[in-house]
């Protein structure tokens, strides 16, 4: 009963927070092209930029992990209202059950999204799990970030969360898509790195975006 309570509180929060910003998608028509092959892949973000990703992305279909701790239960019902599927482990309690889920989803056709500095970092710097994912099941990762004009950022959490100020300017930007060839060690390694470049990169120009504002592709 506590977590349905405070899960639609969670909720209806987000939902009305996020109704008071200005969005818009930069290179949107990457995931969309995709979407139009009919390939399916998995969307890659960083801890500490997912708030706005979490309500654009509403009533997708995503599947996304969440842990089995108290705070992941709240998390996960949050995540179903908003239209998500929810595989429950982490890397610490149950992953090979979160892991199956994942790897479920995709071979049935569905796109995943992972956050892949976590579960405690280092921050921006991506963990192998997803470039393996990708090379074992061939599926592509599409990089994603947010940013905004304004935001309070939360220093002392170790991903530095940004939290966009209501009525704020927000932009959503994704990355070309990286293709990970099998799950040789050097290959999973050198995807990594890439993947580690290409979301600081997107999240540079989204951070900069606000400074010389220009027309958005792909909206």
């Amino acid at each position: 009963m506590r977590a349905r309570i405070l899960s639609f509180i969670g909720w209806s929060l987000i939902a009305f927070w996020c109704k008071t910003l200005r969005i818009r998608f930069v290179n949107r028509e990457i995931p969309r092209g995709l979407a139009a092959e009919g390939k399916n892949f998995i969307y890659a973000f960083w801890h500490g930029r997912q708030f706005l990703l979490l309500y654009a992305h509403r009533d997708s279909q995503l599947v996304v992990p969440s842990s089995e701790s108290r705070d992941g239960e709240i998390q996960a019902r949050i995540l179903g209202r908003f239209g998500y599927g929810v595989v429950r482990g982490s890397s610490k309690r149950k992953g090979e059950r979160a892991l199956l889920g994942l790897v479920g989803a995709l071979r049935n056709g569905k796109n995943i999204a992972l956050a892949v500095d976590g579960p405690r970092g280092p921050i921006h710097e991506v963990k192998q799990g997803i470039t393996y994912l990708a090379g074992k099941l061939g599926k592509p990762i599409v990089p994603g970030v947010m940013s905004a004009k304004r935001s309070w950022v939360l220093e002392k959490i170790w991903d530095k969360y940004v939290l966009p100020k209501p009525f704020t300017e927000c932009v959503i930007m994704y990355g070309e898509p990286i293709i990970v060839n099998g799950t040789g060690e050097e290959e999973l390694e050198n995807k990594r790195k890439e993947l580690t470049i290409a979301l600081n990169t997107i999240m540079a120009l989204a951070d900069a975006s606000f400074d010389s504002p220009g027309p958005a592709k792909g909206e």
